[in-house]
């Protein structure tokens, strides 16, 4: 029996095809898609397309994330897997947003992908990266793996490890502190056993938890940032809570008219949690190794672990959307790992 997927259009140019006029605009059909992506019919597999959204991806925000969510959570049951077409710019942040709503809940496989050409134009990664997505969704369905996963080019990819690396390359996302969930080779898809299998029962269906907290700034720690500057924000009722991307393996300024220190204090003791993530790709905080990160520490501040920094904001939005807001809750939440976000 062929697996029934459906292709959910969330803008991006990789699903948009020449329309009447000869315009670019987003495919109404699996035929359309197929056309320019053979390689999919030959997979064997029902492909339904729904265009949900046509928005410039720099555009999105938590509303259309719920939106999203909400189409999948409706898609449970009726289809054995979906592949979502995304633009690049901030496909990261709604795929880990997607992964952290439905958790260790999801009952199908989700596939983020996007491409840094149309469909139509000369060398374009598009159709490569669409049938490729289309295979491994399938060695996803056959082996009960269910996660959000990102393809792109060559790479397979747990979503709330994954950020962009590049606006150019074909190979424009990378999971820099994780490995990849699986190999493409030329005549099979090998996940490792990192990826979460799970055979669940069609039919018992959690709702996902899809509030997010947008009051959140995040904020890179340069010489010579002004605390006054931070306290201006920090004190604004706006504001929620406060990340700060440090330098070094989580050190902050701690000496002087510029420490951060006081800062961090007053934010905690205010009520707002205050997360120290790394600026660096790949890297990860330690602040108990330096005495300038030790010390953010002891004044209240948490931390982000190995997680990137797509996956710190979206965690921290997604855990003060679910009612963990006091920050020494928060500080532990956020090394716990929900979906193999954080080691």
């Amino acid at each position: 029996m062929s697996k029934k997927i459906a292709l959910i259009g969330f803008g991006g140019t990789i699903a948009m095809v020449p329309n009447a006029e000869g315009a670019l605009a987003p495919a109404t059909s699996a035929e359309e898609l197929v056309e320019h992506a053979p390689g999919i019919k030959k997979m064997g597999a029902e492909l339904e397309v729904i265009n949900l959204l046509n928005k410039d991806s720099t555009n999105l925000n938590p509303n259309d994330w719920q939106l999203l969510i909400g189409k999948i959570a409706e898609l449970r049951g009726e289809y054995d897997g979906a592949i979502v077409t995304h633009g690049t710019d901030t496909m990261a942040y709604t795929a880990t947003a997607t992964a952290f709503a439905f958790g260790k809940n999801l009952s199908m496989p989700i596939v983020f992908t996007g491409s840094q050409l149309p469909m139509v134009d000369p060398g374009t990664d598009a159709r490569v990266n669409l049938e490729r997505s289309m295979k491994v969704l399938l060695e996803m369905s056959h082996e009960k793996i269910n996660e959000v996963i990102v393809v792109f080019s060559d790479k397979v990819m747990r979503a709330a490890r994954t950020i962009k690396v590049s606006e150019a390359r074909f190979d424009a996302f990378d999971a820099p502190a994780f490995p990849p969930l699986a190999i493409i080779t030329a005549t099979e898809t090998v996940f490792n056993p990192l990826a979460h299998r799970d055979d669940k029962k069609q039919g018992s269906f959690i709702e996902p938890l899809q509030a997010f907290e947008t009051g959140i700034v995040s904020i890179d720690v340069r010489p010579g940032l002004r605390p006054d500057v931070l306290r201006a924000i920090t004190r604004s009722e706006e504001c929620t809570a406060l990340i700060l991307k440090s330098l070094g393996a989580g050190n902050v300024p701690s000496d002087g008219e510029y420490s951060l220190l006081p800062v961090i204090q007053e934010t905690v003791e205010s009520g707002k949690p205050v997360i120290i993530a790394t600026k660096f790709v790949g890297g990860k905080t330690i602040p108990e190794i330096y005495e300038t990160g030790r010390e953010a520490l002891k004044v209240g501040a948490g931390h982000a672990g190995n997680m990137t920094d797509v996956a710190a904001e979206v965690k921290l939005m997604w855990l003060m959307g679910q009612g963990i807001r006091e920050p020494q809750a928060v500080n532990k939440a956020m090394l716990t790992p929900y979906i193999g976000e954080v080691d």
